[in-house]
């Protein structure tokens, strides 16, 4: 009897054991649940957090360079600053509802290249064309103010800072968020919710620290007929010299060529008299048309730059015709012989004239500089056209039976 009696107590002490392995277990699979479901949330939450910075940098970015000054807007509008806060701002609650103002900051950099020759910042190409963080800094910016590894360097950029009545002018902008993510089975065991952690995303226009010229092949056309003499001739000439000033031998590579053509090849001028129009058989007549070839073909950087420097400034006029077509032909012929492979090409054209000449057959002078400019574009060439004393007035059709082209030189070539 007494041993019966302690075999049920046993089995009654066994079952509370079960009971409490139970409790335990259940905690545990809770737990379990719990990490699974919630840091789950938490993931998500972060890769959303992630896309919302990335998307509200693309759209700052869309607006740089920023700064404080409210005129180039116009006080109703506010700064571009101002408008850039909104449009970023616009941006978080779109792609982030519940995320408020406090959990995210919007601050900007200036990101210049850096110089491998000397080992120091772009200062003086890229302050302040750029960027410049003289406000924040509260000095014009040095060499020490730039931080960074690489080739680029940053500096604190302020866009409602002004130093020496000048808004700073930013180029990057950086959204710096974090959120907080409510548990759904955390709280059973105390836990109420995770962090996303910082989240960092930036953008930037413009150079970026790399260099603002990139690699061209460049086929410079002046008009010298006698229609361009004077002031044009002056105004042709410093346009002319201004490019040669802005580009890099090493990066660009730049020829001439002259309306109407030469009687001789001319390096430098020597020989460049006005002369008739004559043929424009490519190549033969090649350097006829255009004296100074691409500054790669042939001939060192820094000497062909010369070159077209001292015939810029040296040419005499033209008693010839306007002769729109052949100039770019021969143009073309030069960039697509003796320029760069996969580098992109272009024509600036300096004329002022109606075409009134070719070589070859006429009189249709319009409709041969429209197709000879079709064909260079079909080539993949580039046209630019700096018109220079057109009669704005004046549409009237091209003196010939070629069609609706207008007295205007954009329209013969572009």
């Amino acid at each position: 009897m007494i041993a019966k009696l302690n075999q049920r107590l046993k089995g009654e002490r066994d079952r509370g054991q079960i009971i409490i392995l139970f409790a335990i277990a259940l905690v545990v699979i809770i737990l379990f649940a719990g990490l699974v479901v919630d840091l789950g949330m938490l993931r998500n939450d972060r890769q959303t957090l992630v896309n919302t910075a990335d998307a509200a940098a693309l759209a700052g970015g869309t607006q740089l360079p920023v700064d404080g000054d409210a005129s180039p807007q116009g006080s109703a509008a506010g700064s571009q600053w101002t408008l850039n806060q909104k449009l970023v701002s616009d941006s978080v609650k779109a792609n982030y509802p519940s995320l408020k103002s406090t959990d995210y900051t919007i601050t900007y950099r200036c990101l210049i290249g850096y110089d491998t020759t000397n080992n120091v910042p772009f200062l003086s190409r890229d302050v302040p064309s750029v960027c410049n963080p003289a406000g924040a800094l509260g000095h014009s910016p040095t060499a020490a103010d730039f931080v960074g590894a690489g080739l680029t360097r940053v500096a604190p950029c302020d866009p409602t800072k002004a130093f020496n009545g000048h808004y700073d002018k930013c180029n990057v902008v950086v959204i710096i968020a974090s959120a907080t993510t409510p548990y759904v089975l955390g709280p059973v065991v105390g836990i109420m919710s995770g962090s996303t952690g910082t989240v960092q995303s930036a953008a930037c226009k413009g150079p970026c620290g790399s260099s603002p010229l990139g690699p061209v092949d460049v086929a410079l056309v002046v008009d010298r007929t006698g229609s361009m003499s004077g002031t044009d001739t002056t105004n042709a000439k410093a346009a002319a010299n201004s490019i040669v000033s802005l580009y890099n031998p090493a990066i660009q590579w730049l020829g001439l060529g002259l309306l109407g053509p030469s009687t001789t090849p001319p390096p430098a001028c020597a020989g460049a008299a006005a002369g008739s129009i004559g043929t424009a058989n490519a190549p033969a007549d090649l350097r006829r048309w255009f004296p100074i070839g691409l500054s790669g073909a042939g001939s060192s950087f820094s000497s062909t730059y010369a070159k077209v420097s001292s015939t810029i400034s040296c040419y005499p006029d033209s008693g010839t015709g306007t002769d729109l077509a052949d100039p770019v032909t021969m143009a073309a012929y030069e960039l697509t012989h003796n320029g760069r492979t996969g580098v992109h090409k272009g024509i600036i054209f300096e004329t002022d004239g109606q075409p009134n000449a070719a070589v070859g057959s006429g009189p249709n002078y319009c409709l041969l500089a429209s197709n000879a400019a079709t064909a260079a574009k079909a080539a993949g060439i580039e046209i630019f056209t700096i018109g220079f004393g057109l009669d704005g007035s004046n549409n009237a059709n091209c003196p010939d039976s070629s069609g609706a082209f207008f007295n205007k030189t954009a329209t013969y070539l572009l």
